[in-house]
């Protein structure tokens, strides 16, 4: 099948490598389009984004959420002011992301499997895929153990969070 750009149509290189294989490209956007793209921050990274038919959280360095695109807001149940600038655990309404030492500070932060993705991702540049994570949300009736799948790319000096799925484990 051929990979082409989402946003200008032009056929995405392929190594056709094993590396391709492992590091596979999850969100189709070229370089060239990536680069304008994010540097930019306009509203054309906001159309980008919200053309994607699954849930993404754009993250920059910290890593903190720089923006979510329509589907990611849906299915979190938050507006882009409750999102943009927020670490990811508070965003998802991680129970320890509420402790006094804040999110990605927490004893239980050094084992969380989004933070760890994202973070390695960041470092590596290696996109990971379906990658199971089980966060403690607090919720209006307590903490509840949900089951995210997620999956990483970096693209320039952001990383695409993309939720595949999220439910009660």
């Amino acid at each position: 099948m051929k990979k082409v750009c989402a946003w200008c149509k032009r056929e995405l290189e392929t190594l056709n490598t094993d590396h391709e294989e492992m590091y596979p490209i999850t969100h189709g956007i070229c370089e060239t389009c990536a680069g304008n793209l994010l540097t930019q921050m306009g509203r054309p990274l906001y159309d980008f984004l919200d053309s994607l038919e699954v849930p993404i959280l754009l993250m920059e360095s910290g890593p903190l959420v720089c923006t979510g695109n329509k589907h990611a807001r849906k299915l979190l149940d938050k507006q882009l002011f409750e999102i943009e600038g927020r670490r990811a655990g508070e965003v998802i309404e991680c129970a320890y992301s509420k402790r006094p030492e804040g999110c990605g500070n927490t004893e239980h932060c050094k084992s969380c499997t989004i933070r760890i993705t994202v973070l390695e991702t960041f470092a590596t540049g290696r996109s990971f895929v379906r990658v199971p994570a089980y966060p403690d949300i607090q919720t209006v009736s307590g903490i509840k153990t949900m089951r995210f799948l997620i999956t990483t790319e970096r693209v320039g000096v952001f990383v695409l969070l993309r939720i595949e799925e999220m439910n009660g484990a």
